[in-house]
C-alpha cells in the first residue's frame, strides 16, 4: 500500500474493536484511517460533505440552507490556516492518517449501501478534511451564540425580573432593550431567523444543542481499593447511528494509547497510554460573541470601523444542487451563488436570510491566528505526567474543555482549557455593536491562570458541566454553567460510600454512571401533588407521585407521570410570556425550550410563591388565574395524553413505554428507509440524571431522546490496569454489518466491555497491511 513503511498487524476482538500494532507511529496512524474507512466510510464521506456544504449535491434543495451556513462559517478555510500551525509531527500524522484512508478507497472493495442509494462516489480524503473536522466538534460543543440570540430575543417581551429567572445568570446590570425601535425589529428579525437556523442543524445535523455537555470525575488513590486511582467520563453529544465515536488501540514504536477516537481524526480523543489517562466535559464556557455591524448605507461593500468606513472582505461560493425530478424531464438545476462577508470580527452570519439590511458577524478563536487545537489532542496521547499533560494544551483554542486527569502512580488532576476571551467591556451575554473597539476582545485568558487543580484534600474532582471557579477568580467564563444537580449527585454517591469507611472501586463507578435518580424532581412533587383533584383517574396519579422514589427507572410509572405532567406544567406557565407578533412555531421554533432554563428547583419555588406572576395569564381555551390551575390544567392534559398513547391501565404507563433514545441516520431517517437505517430503544433516566436522558415530545411518537451520552470509559491505571468502555451504538457504520447495533442495549443497560491496551485480544479476525515495495 502506498504511504506504509512497513506491515502492520490489526486485530479485532469479538465487537469489532480494532487493535493496532505497527513499527512506527506513522504506520499506525495509517492503520487509523484504513479502518476508519473500512468501518465508517460513509461516515467520513457525510462529514466532509457537511463541513464543505455540499450536502446539496446529495440531497438536494432540502439542504440549501445547511450549506450555506457551512460555506459561511468557513470551517474548511480555518483548517488551511490550522495545517501551518501544526508542528511537523502533528502534520505527519495527519498525513498518515490521509494515506490510510485513501489506501483503503484505492483497493475498490464493495461500498456501504448509502453510496448506491443516493449515487455517491467517495472521493480521496486530504488532512484539510480532518482539520475541518475538528473545528466541526468545537462548533457542536461550543455554540453559545444561540444563547445570546435567545437572551437578546426574550429580552424584548420579557421583563428583567422574568429575565434573570429565566437566565439566573443574567447579569442585572446588562441592558435588555436596543436605543431604537426600528433597529429592534431589524436586529430581531435578523436574529430570529439565525435562531430559527441552529435549531435545524441540532435537528438535521446533529450540530450543538440544549443538552451537550459530559460527566467526568476522577478518585485519588488514597481513597481506592488498590490505590489506583480511577477516571471516569461520559460525553453528552447527539446521538446518531452510528456514533460519532469510534473505539481503538494505536501501538506504534512510541505511541501505545487507547480510548475514544473521533472518525474523521486518527488520535485517541479522551483514553489512556499506560501513564496518563484523561477525560474531558464541555467548560460551558462563552467563546463566542455575535457583533451587529453598522453599514455604509451609501456604499453596502463597506461597514464602520471606529469612525471609518472599511471594505468587507468578500468571496463567491457557488453551490452545486442536485435535480431530485428526473435529469430528462427538467435538466440539471443551476448552482446557487452567494457572496459570503467577512468583517474584522469574523465571517457575516445574517447574509442568508437578508432581513432588512442588518449585518450579524461571528468573533471566535477558531479564526485567530494563533493557536492549534489538534496539536493539542496529538501531543496528549504523549503525554508521561501532569507536567506534561498540561503542557500539551499550552496552545489549545477550541472548543473549551474541562479535563479530568489520572495517571498510574494515584495522581488526580482538573485542567480548564481552550482560548477565552477577555472583552474590553462586557461578557458576551448578548450581541453588541461591532462599529466601535468599545465592546472588543482584548486577548484571552491566560494559560497559566486558567483553572487548575492537582491532588486536591478531599481525593476527588468531578465536573458535571457545572461552574468551574469561584466569585473571586479574575476572568470571565460563562453564565452558561449547567445546573449543579449531576454534579451533585456524584460528589453525593461518592461521599456516601467515602463516609462509611469504605474504598471506591471501578464497580462503584459503573453503577454511578448508570444512576437514574432525579433528586431534584423530589421538592418539585411535593408542591405538585398537594393539588386539588377531581376523579379517581387524578387521584391514583397523585397518589403514585407521591409514593415515587424519584428514579427514573425505565419502569417507573411515576417517572412517566412526573416527565409528562412537569412538561404539560412547563408549556401551560412559560408560553404565554413568550407570545407576540414574532411567536409563530414555523419561524421561532428554537424559543420553544426557553421555558426548559428553569430548573425543578425554581419551579418549585414558583409554585409555593408566584411573586412574577407567572401563572396569571390567559391560555387559549381557559382563564388560568393561579399556579393551582396551572397545576390542574396540566395535570388533566398529561393524563389524557397519557391514556391516548398508552392505554386506560395506569401500570402500563412505564417510563420507558413512553420515552426512547432514537439513534437517527443522515440521511435515511428523514425517509421511508428510516426503519432499516435508524435504531430506537426503551430507555429510562433524565434530563438531571448522572445517566442523562433529554426528551422531546413529538407528536405521534412520544418522548425522544436524541441527546445523550455518546459513550462511557472507566480507566484506572497501575499494576492492575484496567480500562473499561462501551460505545452507543456498535464499531462499524454499515448497516449490514453484526457491529453497526451490537452496542445499544448493553449501552442502554450500563454493561461494559474490557479494553486491553498490552495484550492482543481473542480477536475474530487478524488483517495485516502491506506496503507495496
Amino acid at each position: 500500500m502506498d504511504g506504509l513503511n512497513a506491515s502492520v498487524q490489526i486485530r479485532r476482538d469479538a465487537h469489532g474493536v480494532p487493535h493496532i500494532e505497527a513499527r512506527t507511529d506513522a504506520d499506525a496512524f495509517f492503520a487509523a484511517g484504513y479502518v476508519h474507512a473500512q468501518d465508517r466510510l460513509w461516515q467520513l464521506e457525510l462529514q466532509r460533505r457537511m463541513v464543505d456544504g455540499r450536502l446539496s449535491e446529495v440531497f438536494g434543495r432540502k439542504s440549501i440552507n445547511n450549506d450555506i451556513w457551512m460555506r459561511t462559517l468557513g470551517l474548511n478555510e480555518a483548517a488551511k490556516a490550522h495545517w501551518t500551525r501544526l508542528t511537523p509531527e502533528a502534520q505527519a500524522s495527519l498525513s498518515a492518517y490521509t494515506a490510510g484512508i485513501n489506501a483503503f478507497l484505492a483497493q475498490k472493495q464493495a461500498l456501504p449501501p448509502e453510496f448506491g442509494l443516493t449515487g455517491v462516489e467517495p472521493k480521496p480524503w486530504t488532512v484539510y478534511d480532518s482539520l475541518a473536522w475538528n473545528h466541526m466538534f468545537a462548533l457542536t460543543l461550543g455554540g453559545n451564540f444561540r444563547e445570546e440570540i435567545t437572551r437578546f430575543v426574550a429580552a424584548q417581551y420579557l421583563s428583567p425580573a422574568k429575565l434573570a429567572a429565566i437566565f439566573p445568570g443574567y447579569p442585572a446590570d446588562a441592558p435588555v432593550t436596543v436605543t431604537t425601535a426600528e433597529r429592534t425589529q431589524a436586529q430581531t428579525q435578523n436574529l430570529l431567523a439565525l435562531g430559527d437556523l441552529q435549531l435545524q442543524l441540532e435537528t438535521d445535523l446533529k450540530i450543538g444543542g440544549k443538552y451537550v455537555g459530559s460527566n467526568g470525575w476522577v478518585v485519588s488513590g488514597k481513597h481506592t481499593a488498590n490505590g489506583q486511582s480511577i477516571l471516569a467520563n461520559d460525553p453528552h453529544l447527539a446521538l446518531q447511528a452510528p456514533s460519532l465515536w469510534y473505539t481503538l488501540h494505536l501501538k506504534g514504536d512510541k505511541l501505545d494509547v487507547s480510548g475514544m477516537t473521533l472518525v474523521g481524526l486518527p488520535i485517541v480523543i479522551f483514553g489512556q497510554n499506560g501513564d496518563v489517562a484523561w477525560g474531558g466535559t464541555n467548560m460551558m464556557a462563552d467563546q463566542q460573541d455575535l457583533y451587529f455591524e453598522r453599514v455604509n448605507p451609501q456604499d453596502p461593500t463597506q461597514y464602520e470601523v471606529n469612525g471609518k468606513w472599511e471594505k468587507f472582505t468578500t468571496r463567491i461560493e457557488e453551490i452545486e444542487v442536485k435535480n431530485e425530478s428526473p435529469a430528462y424531464l427538467r435538466g440539471p438545476l443551476k448552482p446557487v451563488e452567494i457572496e459570503v462577508r467577512a468583517t474584522r470580527h469574523g465571517p457575516v452570519i445574517s447574509d442568508q436570510f437578508r432581513v432588512f439590511d442588518e449585518a450579524v458577524s461571528l468573533r471566535w478563536p477558531v479564526y485567530d491566528n494563533a493557536g492549534s487545537s489538534y496539536e493539542g489532542f496529538y501531543r496528549v496521547n504523549y503525554a508521561r505526567d501532569w507536567q506534561t499533560f498540561n503542557a500539551a494544551f499550552a496552545n489549545y483554542v477550541a472548543p473549551a474543555l474541562n479535563l479530568l486527569y489520572s495517571d498510574r502512580h494515584g495522581n488526580i488532576g482538573y485542567a480548564g482549557v481552550g482560548k477565552i476571551p477577555v472583552r474590553a467591556k462586557g461578557e458576551g451575554t448578548l450581541p453588541v455593536p461591532g462599529w466601535t473597539d468599545e465592546y472588543d476582545w482584548t486577548g484571552s485568558i491566560p494559560f497559566a491562570e486558567m483553572p487548575r487543580s492537582f491532588n486536591p484534600e478531599k481525593g476527588f474532582i468531578v465536573n458535571a458541566n457545572n461552574r468551574i471557579a469561584a466569585d473571586d477568580y479574575p476572568y470571565f467564563i460563562s453564565h452558561g454553567w449547567a445546573p449543579q444537580t449531576r454534579a451533585a449527585r456524584i460528589q453525593q454517591l461518592l461521599e456516601q460510600k467515602l463516609a462509611k469507611g469504605q474504598r471506591l472501586s471501578v464497580t462503584d463507578m459503573q453503577a454511578i454512571q448508570g444512576d437514574v435518580s432525579n433528586e431534584p424532581s423530589k421538592t418539585l412533587v411535593k408542591a405538585m401533588t398537594g393539588v386539588g383533584t377531581r376523579n379517581d383517574q387524578q387521584r391514583e396519579a397523585i397518589r403514585t407521585l407521591k409514593a415515587w422514589n424519584g428514579s427514573m427507572d425505565r419502569n417507573s410509572v411515576g417517572a412517566a407521570l412526573y416527565y409528562v405532567w412537569t412538561s404539560h406544567l412547563r408549556s401551560q406557565i412559560f408560553n404565554d410570556e413568550l407570545q407576540g407578533p414574532w411567536n409563530q412555531r414555523d419561524k421561532t421554533r428554537h424559543l420553544d425550550s426557553l421555558s426548559e432554563q428553569m430548573t425543578d428547583e425554581q419551579l418549585a419555588a414558583l409554585l409555593r410563591n408566584d411573586t412574577l406572576s407567572w401563572c396569571d395569564v390567559r391560555q387559549t381555551d381557559e382563564l388560568v388565574e393561579s399556579c393551582e390551575m396551572a397545576l390542574s390544567s396540566a395535570l388533566r392534559k398529561s393524563l389524557r395524553e397519557l391514556e391516548k398513547t398508552q392505554g386506560s391501565d395506569m401500570s402500563d404507563w412505564t417510563w420507558g413505554s413512553v420515552h426512547k433514545t432514537r439513534y437517527e441516520h443522515t440521511p435515511f431517517s428523514q425517509t421511508k428507509l428510516a426503519r432499516l437505517f435508524e435504531r430506537e430503544v426503551a430507555n429510562g433516566g433524565g434530563p438531571n440524571s448522572v445517566n442523562v436522558a433529554s426528551a422531546r415530545f413529538r407528536d405521534r411518537e412520544g418522548y425522544i431522546q436524541t441527546f445523550g451520552a455518546g459513550f462511557r470509559q472507566i480507566i484506572s491505571l497501575g499494576a492492575a490496569e484496567q480500562h473499561l468502555y462501551m460505545n452507543s451504538t456498535g464499531q462499524s457504520g454499515n448497516v449490514m454489518s453484526a457491529h453497526y447495533d451490537d452496542m445499544i442495549e448493553p449501552f442502554r443497560d450500563v454493561v461494559f466491555y474490557s479494553l486491553p491496551r498490552t495484550a492482543s485480544p481473542a480477536g475474530t479476525a487478524t488483517l495485516t497491511l502491506k506496503p507495496r515495495s
